[in-house]
């Protein structure tokens, strides 16, 4: 059975942050997933969780500094002491919270920072090393270059070369739909290429980046064949609604209704 999350980045904007959790269990959700609960206290975070009867499925780890552009710190070389500061930050939350998954994101070119693919696999290891011992996994995300300009995985191929450095069953993928289409065309087949690998999904349509339905990808088979897999884990809806949060729901409704009358 398909599961899905609701972003709370992406999805339920039409009110203030932590109303947002009402809307989605309202809307049928049963679980959650944000990019950075920082600006929040993790019990107030908590209880929002409780009292919706939400789960928290995944969240990044502090990306830097934010007024400079910085979107993670994993690749960026002389940083190295703030990752772990970070990682430590974003383990603490995940305790409080109830996640088992933490994405440090890799980071963008600029023009102070240096990214170095040397300084990314070491600081993954140690990532990977550091959550496993927490029983938490360690997330990364291929992210193509329209919609994130200058990210250190903007590739397939890099993330294999990661893989096959960091050969830990605890770091796994995030396998976006929007992405994987932007980049190789091929999303069913790029599907296919990491089953088993996976960690978490999340949906966009193409192009666009709007909820399924609005654009040329076809989720139904996009969902069966995940099943096919043996992916058992979360979707997110990481999309940007084209109207209306509420409004774009009309094609999830179906699997929203399914994951209501299975809890």
């Amino acid at each position: 059975m398909i599961r899905l999350c609701a972003h709370l980045g992406y999805q339920f904007n039409e009110v203030p942050f932590l109303e947002r959790f009402e809307c989605a269990a309202a809307a049928g959700y049963r679980a959650v997933e944000f990019p950075v609960p920082y600006a929040y206290d993790s019990g107030v975070l908590a209880d929002r969780l409780a009292r919706f009867d939400l789960s928290l499925v995944q969240f990044a780890a502090p990306m830097g500094d934010t007024s400079q552009g910085e979107k993670g710190l994993g690749a960026l070389s002389g940083r190295e002491t703030a990752f772990r500061t970070s990682l430590a930050q974003a383990v603490h939350y995940a305790q409080a919270l109830g996640c088992r998954h933490i994405h440090p994101m890799a980071g963008v070119t600029s023009e102070t920072a240096r990214l170095d693919w040397s300084t990314y696999v070491a600081n993954l290891r140690f990532a990977v090393a550091c959550l496993a011992e927490q029983g938490m996994t360690t997330l990364v995300e291929v992210m193509s270059e329209g919609e994130v300009p200058g990210y250190f995985l903007s590739s397939y191929e890099r993330a294999q070369a990661l893989f096959d450095a960091v050969a830990d069953p605890h770091l796994t993928l995030i396998f976006d739909t929007y992405h994987a289409q932007a980049l190789t065309g091929d999303v069913k087949g790029e599907l296919m290429r990491w089953a088993g690998r996976i960690g978490h999904v999340q949906v966009s349509d193409f192009p666009g980046r709007h909820e399924p339905g609005t654009g040329m990808l076809d989720f139904d088979a996009l969902f069966a064949q995940l099943e096919q897999s043996g992916y058992d884990g979360w979707v997110g809806c990481e999309y940007r609604p084209e109207t209306t949060t509420q409004a774009g729901l009309r094609y999830l409704g179906k699997y929203l209704t399914d994951v209501r009358s299975a809890s």
